[in-house]
């Protein structure tokens, strides 16, 4: 079996830093008076590093920083909210359900609305959305086998 190692393999090439790299890191990440990828991954290790025990904190913050320095890239949402007092979700996706009718619950799927609604709530605390019409349609009503087709959005 391979050693186990903490050395970090050097890139092949280096790329200078870019302006546009630069612009989305102010624009998209940083937060207060943070203008560099360092700034912003000592705020995002610290962030991460809460959830241990305080005892632990401080290691996993160099830990999760050393790891963050060597190319590790968590999703958007949690580099541009971690550690910041935003009411903002640090998932970038979510599947929403969407049920076979208007505006209530049937078998335990929200309605088109309602599934409307809940998404508007996600996307407003920086969320994606995807849409679950699995309960929607032909086959959730057996009609697949008539050959039945109904437009899904």
């Amino acid at each position: 079996m391979s050693q186990k190692t903490t050395e970090r393999t050097k890139p092949a090439v280096t790329l200078a830093p870019q302006q546009i790299s630069e612009e989305v890191l102010i624009e998209k990440y940083s937060k207060g008076t943070e203008k560099t990828v360092f700034e912003v991954n000592q705020r995002v290790a610290r962030a991460l590093a809460k959830v241990e025990a305080p005892e632990h904190q401080k290691q996993w913050e160099t830990k999760f920083l050393q790891a963050l320095q060597n190319g590790f890239l968590p999703a958007g949402r949690i580099q541009s909210a971690a550690g910041t007092d935003l009411a903002a979700t640090l998932i970038n996706c979510f599947v929403q359900p969407v049920g076979d009718s208007i505006a209530h619950v049937e078998d335990g799927h929200p309605g088109i609305y309602t599934a409307l609604t809940e998404a508007a709530e996600t996307m407003r605390r920086g969320g994606g959305v995807g849409y679950d019409f699995h309960a929607s349609g032909p086959v959730a009503h057996g009609l697949a086998a008539h050959k039945a087709v109904r437009q899904v959005p």
